[in-house]
């Protein structure tokens, strides 16, 4: 198929709004006083759907990034409504140059920080200079441009479950095995789980800065595998190339009998205006999530017969192949210690806190049921047809 541009008016198509706005504004979201906020990532996958919810919700949003307001990923976010007003980019913008945010973030009352490096495996010093390197100096930076901004009171931090846990094998001895807001993983390194391991010290860092000052609070946002319909036409993101990766066939016809903590992505642009609007919000929060087999990913594929594929897997590998796979997941760009940490495991997660957010509301009850998982798997392939997003297109171009 081809690939259509990005930037293109596609992406404002009816059914494709559909897709992206199918979540309604909160009450929170429509009576709290609308803000100037600085937000970095914007043209991440879960960065667009934030500037997406925030301009909805009428507030003004500052996106740094590294080229200029001409560059050619922007297009569809200058296509969003509210953008023309609304949306200003500033160009020249590196989390490894100090004082490169000072010029967005002024006048901003939130920084909103999603923009991090992003993947599993590779050299020791492609992963310090690539990954460890920009998630810790890169936070130090960027927070040091908030103290330098006496505007900013709030930084909300874009961070991941796994910093909390990415071990599940203590549901063999607690079949209730809890993760909570205060739990960390500390078993992760440079060799092992490099990305959770650059998220643990970003994260660690960030609260050492913020406890050394008083004028902005830190919200550090946990979330999980992100999926659902992307805002941009590209096929861009490690969601969308797994997604792809199942489609052509990646689990057939057997998967393994393990996988990861998931929220819908519309969903976490939610959490990141509570995030910025609830007015008791400190500290971190894990919001509203499952984990999902990947047997049940494809099941959710298969319950709608515009998204049902034949490559889908029918059962699970046997106990024997775990070796195997821990062996071949580097080929697919996964850490091969996610097998003896996940195989066969189960999680469940202390959601008590998100009452500071106001995400206890009925809205987020159905996120942790299965229908969740069927609505935002088929919406994202709903929308990979009408973008026209092949299976075998590029997806990582952008992280390496």
């Amino acid at each position: 198929m081809a690939k259509v541009d990005p930037g293109g008016p596609i992406t404002e198509r009816a059914d494709v709004v559909e897709l992206l706005d199918k979540v309604p504004l909160t009450k929170l979201e429509q009576d709290a006083p609308k803000q100037v906020c600085c937000l970095t990532g914007a043209t991440s996958l879960v960065g667009a759907h934030v500037v997406r919810r925030l301009l909805r919700a009428g507030h003004t949003v500052h996106a740094p990034i590294r080229g200029g307001d001409a560059a050619p990923r922007l297009g569809y976010l200058k296509a969003m409504p509210g953008a023309a007003e609304r949306l200003k980019f500033f160009g020249g913008c590196d989390l490894m140059v100090p004082g490169s945010y000072d010029a967005s973030m002024a006048g901003c009352a939130t920084v909103i920080h999603v923009a991090s490096p992003f993947f599993m495996i590779g050299g020791k010093k492609k992963i310090r200079e690539k990954l460890i390197d920009p998630a810790v100096r890169g936070v130090e930076h960027l927070l040091a441009s908030c103290s330098k901004t006496p505007s900013v009171t709030r930084v909300v931090l874009t961070g991941t479950v796994l910093a909390a846990s990415c071990d599940s094998r203590a549901y063999f001895k607690d079949k209730n095995f809890t993760v909570g807001p205060d739990d960390w993983e500390e078993t992760c390194s440079e060799k092992e789980l490099p990305y959770v391991y650059s998220k643990v010290l970003q994260e660690k860092r960030a609260e050492e800065i913020a406890a050394a000052q008083s004028q902005w609070t830190l919200v550090s946002l946990l979330i999980a595998g992100t999926f659902g319909p992307p805002c941009a036409a590209d096929g861009a993101g490690v969601p969308v190339m797994f997604m792809k990766h199942t489609l052509k066939g990646l689990f057939f016809p057997a998967c393994p009998p393990m996988g990861f903590p998931m929220h819908d992505i519309r969903d976490t642009a939610v959490y990141h205006t509570h995030a910025m609007l609830a007015p008791n919000a400190k500290g971190r929060y894990i919001p509203p999530m499952r984990y999902i087999w990947f047997m049940e990913w494809a099941n959710a594929l298969k319950k709608d017969k515009k998204t049902n594929q034949f490559m889908l897997p029918f059962f699970h590998l046997p106990f024997f192949m775990k070796p195997v796979f821990a062996m071949m997941a580097p080929i697919l760009g996964v850490d091969g210690g996610f097998a003896k940490r996940l195989w066969r495991t189960n999680v469940q997660w202390d959601f008590s806190k998100n009452g500071d957010l106001e995400l206890d509301s009925e809205r987020f009850t159905p996120i942790v049921t299965k229908d969740s998982c069927v609505t935002m798997c088929v919406d994202m392939v709903k929308a990979f047809k009408i973008y026209k997003i092949g299976a075998f297109s590029t997806s990582m171009t952008r992280y390496k």
